[in-house]
């Protein structure tokens, strides 16, 4: 089961995918755009996004079951918005390693500014792009709204525990969410 945490810049996709990975005992795949780029010594280019594109599709390709901080569909928009473009495979490579539950993170934090983040002025607008799209998936999602990252986290595990195949139930001595599959 891939999950995936998606929405503009600053709204809490690190900190909750990183925080329901630990809850569910699953695997987190790092957003590797922001690695990538923080690496560099020079302005990103179209190449350098066509690069995170083919490591974000290995990293599907490797994890069938977790977490990811981020996926193809921002990497697909922001190709479109930068350059005008994205390249053929990338549709198809989504179709391929299909996420099978979304988490779209709204808006809703303050801006935390660092040197890779670069949009704070259209978020709004971007939220609009990336719930347009995650729907064009048909894969079901939910949409996370709100301040405190408590009740954010509480309505990703209500998410999962109505909708997927399986119960999410907590141990009440350790605090942690396990899976259990459903007879």
């Amino acid at each position: 089961m891939r999950i995936a945490f998606i929405g503009p810049e600053s709204c809490g996709k690190s900190t909750l995918s990183a925080a329901v990975a630990g809850r569910l005992d699953m695997p987190c795949v790092p957003e590797y755009a922001r690695t990538y780029v923080e690496r560099l010594t020079r302005p990103y280019l179209y190449r350098d996004v066509v690069a995170i594109a083919h490591r974000q599709i290995q990293q599907l390709r490797a994890f069938p079951h977790a977490v990811f901080d981020t996926e193809l569909i921002i990497t697909q928009v922001w190709m479109h918005r930068c350059y005008g473009r994205s390249p053929w495979w990338l549709q198809r490579a989504m179709e391929q390693f299909p996420v099978d539950y979304y988490f779209l993170c709204a808006p809703d934090l303050p801006w935390q500014s660092d040197p890779v983040r670069e949009n704070p002025g259209c978020r709004d607008e971007l939220f609009r792009i990336y719930l347009s799209r995650v729907r064009r998936t048909g894969a079901p999602y939910a949409v996370i709204r709100g301040t405190d990252p408590s009740i954010r986290l509480q309505q990703v595990l209500r998410s999962l525990s109505g909708l997927l195949p399986f119960a999410v139930e907590e141990d009440r001595q350790g605090g942690k969410h396990y899976l259990q599959v459903q007879q």
